[in-house]
């Protein structure tokens, strides 16, 4: 059967996140609150939403959970009764997510690769994210939403990949079957592991922050740059 999509990761295959980033910066999100009126001390309330985010990711599930949960449930330790849905909530986790959007990076030849593509076949993203918005924001800023037929994110799925759940649900939305799509990761046993367990034929984009070759998992395509994928995949398509 043909190729007829591809499908990408995004944090670390199409944009990159600097070394340097501090996810632990949350200096603009705690001046959000306190303009809403919450008057807790910056280092206090850091350290409680710390020990409160790594409660939640400490019990490794491929639940999704919401970056508004964290920030609710961080303040909830001092006696408040938000909702992630509240509108405090959702001003503070935007506040946090304008700081990384801003501080993504992309390949100056990632747009090109993706106009190219998008001659060939449908592309989507499907991506392990707390914040849908800052998903969008992200493609939007680099001007390549316009690409894509379908963006996946976990927390609008609930739960992350290697979950087969969120594969899947990209897979509907692009009207396909697993074996009509290629899937595109930096993370073999994220990206490539979970795309394979859906029937996906994979390419791993092998960096080197994620060179530490998982032997079991046998990826049907390697690349070093996103440059090399449009050379790839007409082989692919030929052995599905």
């Amino acid at each position: 059967m043909h190729i007829k999509a591809v499908l990408f990761d995004l944090g670390g295959t199409l944009v990159d996140t600097p070394s340097d980033f501090d996810y632990e910066d949350l200096v603009g999100l705690h001046n959000c609150l306190l303009n809403g009126g919450i008057a807790i001390p910056f280092d206090e309330y850091k350290k409680t939403y710390v020990k409160v985010r790594d409660r939640i990711w400490s019990k490794n599930s491929l639940k999704e959970v919401a970056f508004t949960s964290i920030v609710a449930e961080a303040l909830n330790e001092y006696g408040y009764s938000f909702q992630p849905s509240d509108k405090l909530i959702s001003s503070a986790t935007e506040a946090f997510m304008g700081t990384w959007v801003q501080a993504r990076t992309m390949e100056e030849d990632v747009p090109s690769i993706l106009r190219r593509l998008t001659k060939t076949y449908k592309l989507g993203v499907v991506s392990n994210f707390s914040s849908s918005s800052a998903v969008w924001k992200t493609l939007d800023r680099f001007n390549v939403s316009r690409f894509f037929d379908a963006v996946v994110v976990s927390v609008d799925v609930g739960w992350r990949k290697p979950s087969p759940k969120i594969f899947r649900a990209a897979l509907r939305r692009l009207d396909l079957s697993a074996s009509e799509a290629v899937f595109v990761g930096d993370e073999l046993d994220h990206d490539i592991e979970g795309a394979m367990r859906v029937g996906m034929r994979t390419v791993w984009l092998k960096k080197p922050a994620s060179a530490k070759r998982v032997s079991r998992i046998k990826p049907d395509g390697i690349i070093s740059r996103l440059g090399a994928l449009p050379r790839v995949l007409p082989a692919l398509t030929q052995s599905a």
